[in-house]
């Protein structure tokens, strides 16, 4: 394996995070969502200044020229989920875009291993501009179908806590969870695929 190849997982850790600027932005309207919620229960108040926050966080971005790739989604699915729950008038809705992400991720990532295609490979593999030449090595084979494993429980974690929040209406129980669950469960999952993977490169070098 290349020093290209080494890099690329180092490179997965930043894309996948956004670096702490990006857990930070992703977090903070769904904090101010919830306080308001909480403390006012005014639900329009809540939304509102939910998706202004979201929009001066993405014009922000776009003043200093960073990359708009991630917050620019995290705010259309903000604004998803504030129509939703407008529409709806149920602020346990503000959640259910991401319960649904959730399931889709986790289980496309289910089905990938147990058809024994990990997706976290080609992943990886696109990064480094190389898509399936980790096929190629049982040991990343092996790795990756772990990696994958790790990240099937995370999002099944998350479901298993967060839907009975969801049809209980608790919305507060609901946006703690969806936020310690969120990033810093995130960034522990992120780390082992990190060196999981990078232990199984330095054994095929």
């Amino acid at each position: 394996m290349n020093n290209s190849e080494s890099m690329g997982e180092k490179e997965l850790l930043t894309k996948a995070i956004g670096g702490w600027r990006g857990l930070v932005d992703s977090a903070l309207p769904s904090m101010l969502f919830i306080l308001i919620f909480v403390f006012q229960k005014n639900l329009n108040t809540a939304l509102i200044s939910a998706l202004i926050l979201g929009g001066f966080l993405l014009l922000i971005r776009l003043i200093e020229r960073k990359p708009l790739t991630q917050i620019f989604s995290g705010f259309v699915g903000l604004s998803i989920s504030v129509l939703i729950t407008w529409r709806t008038k149920d602020a346990s809705n503000f959640f259910l875009t991401g319960i649904i992400t959730n399931a889709v991720y986790g289980m496309a990532l289910l089905i990938s291993v147990l058809i024994r295609k990990p997706l976290l490979g080609y992943l990886v593999g696109a990064l480094v501009g190389d898509s399936t030449g980790w096929l190629k090595h049982p040991l990343l084979i092996k790795a990756y179908t772990t990696v994958t494993w790790i990240w099937v429980g995370v999002f099944g974690l998350r479901l298993i806590v967060q839907v009975p929040l969801y049809l209980n209406d608790s919305v507060a129980l609901l946006g703690t969870f969806k936020i310690f669950m969120g990033w810093p469960l995130y960034l522990l999952s992120v780390y082992l695929t990190y060196q999981i993977v990078q232990t199984a490169r330095a054994k095929i070098k």
